[in-house]
């Protein structure tokens, strides 16, 4: 038998949706109403002529989903176990850029985030449902900041490790065999590209790890016979 007991403030609440529903929602929140007067499940269906199924249905929405569940578009559904699992997958990922797993990307991008999820979780997921995963967690898609290195130089020693290149270069230049090209013919640029993905506010995370080992790759070099001239150089850790 089921049984419902409204406070003042819920009995008002339901007075007022009756008027402002359509009339089928007015009458689930009147059998609500008349449920909590006194009336059994057969009253009701006897008084509105409505089958004591569909009374007791709308009564058990009531009681569990309180007046949202009478609503005729209210679906509580099903739990979307997948889409959880891919968003604890991405809540991880995320959180390192995509060379660390293993990847040649530099950023996440939505495709690369499917194919991750796939390879590891053994789920197939759309691009839509991983956007719609990534904009629920606050993730934007965007470029990545560019902002200089911790240990990057001084102005002043800018300028004296340019005028050693410049010496360097006239040594090389007073080779008649050597040709020299300017930035714009050599295309040579200091301006990485950099692409577009997915970041979650402040992006890389600081590594509070401590990296007991490092490599040095060379970015830019000037290289003439038994001369080199290191523009910049990279330090990543093992």
């Amino acid at each position: 038998m089921i049984k419902i007991k409204l406070a003042q403030a819920k009995r008002i609440q339901l007075e007022k949706f009756r008027y402002q529903a359509s009339s089928r929602d007015s009458e689930k929140a009147l059998m609500v109403l008349m449920n909590a007067d006194g009336q059994s499940v057969a009253d009701i269906s006897s008084s509105l002529r409505r089958n004591p199924h569909t009374v007791r249905d709308w009564l058990k929405r009531y009681k569990a989903f309180g007046l949202s569940g009478l609503s005729r578009k209210f679906s509580p559904g099903r739990p979307d176990k997948k889409r959880k699992k891919v968003k604890e997958r991405i809540k991880k990922i995320l959180s390192n850029p995509p060379e660390i797993y293993g990847y040649m990307d530099k950023v996440w991008s939505v495709p690369l985030i499917a194919h991750d999820v796939k390879k590891n979780l053994k789920i197939s997921v759309s691009n839509d449902t991983v956007k719609r995963a990534l904009k629920s967690m606050g993730y934007t898609y965007k470029r990545p900041s560019k902002s200089p290195p911790i240990k990057a130089p001084s102005r002043e020693e800018k300028a004296a490790a340019i005028n050693r290149m410049i010496n360097k270069i006239k040594e090389i230049a007073a080779n008649e065999k050597t040709e020299i090209f300017a930035l714009d013919e050599s295309h040579f640029s200091t301006e990485p590209y950099l692409v577009q993905g997915w970041f979650f506010k402040r992006w890389p995370p600081h590594d509070t790890h401590q990296q007991s080992t490092k490599k040095s790759y060379v970015l830019w070099l000037l290289e003439h016979e038994n001369t080199k001239i290191l523009l910049e150089k990279i330090e990543q850790g093992e």
